[in-house]
C-alpha cells in the first residue's frame, strides 16, 4: 500500500506550527472496469509553408506617415484580400474547436452511458 506525505516545510515556517497527528485510514481498494473507447480519426491538417521577407534591409527613413491616410489603405485590393483572409482564417479556427467541442460531448456521453451499463 502506498502512503501519502505532504512536502516538508521550511524550518522558518515549520517551527511556527502546531503538531498535529492524523490517524491512519485504509481506504477500500477500488476496481473500475474497463472500457474500450471508439477510435477518433482526426484529419491530417498540413498548412502549406510561408517564408516572408527579410524585413531588416528596408530602409523607413525617408518615409512620411503623415502622409498616409489609413482609410485609403484598406482600399488597396492587396489589403482587402489579406483581411479577407484573415477573417476567412479565423472562422475556419472557430469551425475547428466547435467541431472539437462536439465531438469531445459526443465522447463525454459516449462513456458515460457505458460507465451507466457497467455499473
Amino acid at each position: 500500500m502506498s502512503t501519502f506525505s505532504f512536502p516538508r516545510l521550511p524550518d522558518s515556517i515549520a517551527h511556527r506550527l502546531p503538531k498535529v497527528n492524523l490517524p491512519h485510514v485504509d481506504l477500500p481498494k477500488v476496481s473500475l472496469p474497463k472500457i474500450d473507447l471508439p477510435k477518433i480519426d482526426l484529419p491530417d491538417v498540413r498548412l502549406p509553408k510561408v517564408s516572408l521577407p527579410n524585413l531588416h534591409s528596408i530602409d523607413l527613413t525617408n518615409v512620411d506617415l503623415t502622409r498616409i491616410n489609413p482609410a485609403k489603405v484598406l482600399e488597396v485590393p492587396a489589403v482587402k484580400q489579406a483581411t479577407e483572409l484573415g477573417y476567412t482564417a479565423v472562422g475556419f479556427a472557430i469551425l475547428g474547436v466547435q467541431k472539437a467541442q462536439v465531438r469531445r460531448r459526443e465522447l463525454t456521453d459516449a462513456l458515460r452511458a457505458r460507465v451507466n451499463t457497467a455499473r
